[in-house]
């Protein structure tokens, strides 16, 4: 589900929004607020994958709404809703995904959600997490392995590596059988496998580039028949 937030103070138009997003495709999952601060004593405790804010309110607006969200989360799309153009230069300080001028209709906002599905890539699977009140969505399937270190993790991807506070069994939670623990502090993914040792494994991170990682007793006997039924199944 696409866990979207709508915030406008008319409640009309902020039904109206959440009825066009389930014209649209029923994915969107949508919560309305009639009131900025409610959203933000939501946000405390609910992770949004997108905003749609309203630009004008009684005692605030919009793009002070977006910078509040911006201090916990870089990326997430934030659309604005807006009678005027004359904002248009402030909305894009706060990286704005888009602007829509109201009346919201099915032609001017169906475009838009187009390209907030190719965005946060619908229908690929994503590994969500926080560190530090930053957001992060990475590709399960750039995902190489993970490294613990006490209460840290180092997510270890394709491109680049991120540092968070997870247990072991929350990161499993959020993967899937592609990946498989075979030390207390090391979690592969089986697909970038090169080879397989008495105990240890050989990960391709890239073209130049090649990871030994250990594979200790305890896991060792269930971990290699993961791996290898799971490798059958990838070929």
């Amino acid at each position: 589900m696409i866990k979207t937030a709508i915030c406008d103070d008319i409640p009309q138009m902020a039904d109206a929004v959440e009825e066009l997003l389930i014209q649209y495709n029923q994915l969107f999952e949508a919560s309305v607020f009639y009131y900025p601060q409610k959203l933000i004593t939501h946000m405390k405790k609910t992770e949004f994958d997108l905003f749609i804010l309203d630009i004008e309110f009684p005692n605030t607006t919009g793009i002070d709404l977006a910078e509040i969200i911006r201090q916990n989360n870089l990326n997430v799309p934030i659309i604005f809703l807006t009678n005027y153009r004359e904002y248009m230069e402030d909305v894009f300080k706060v990286q704005t995904f888009d602007y829509i001028i109201k009346p919201v209709t099915k032609e001017n906002l169906f475009p838009v959600l187009d390209r907030v599905m190719r965005y946060l890539d619908v229908g690929e699977e994503r590994f969500i997490f926080s560190y530090n009140k930053i957001s992060y969505s990475l590709k399960i399937n750039e995902l190489v392995y993970f490294e613990k270190n006490r209460r840290q993790v180092i997510i270890h991807t394709l491109n680049e590596d991120y540092v968070s506070n997870m247990s072991t069994t929350t990161i499993l939670s959020k993967l899937n059988d592609c990946f498989v623990q075979v030390h207390t502090s090391f979690i592969v993914n089986v697909k970038y496998i090169k080879e397989i040792g008495n105990n240890f494994l050989i990960l391709k991170k890239d073209n130049n580039n090649s990871i030994e990682v250990p594979m200790s007793r305890k896991y060792k006997e269930t971990a290699r028949d993961k791996i290898l039924m799971k490798l059958r199944d990838i070929v």
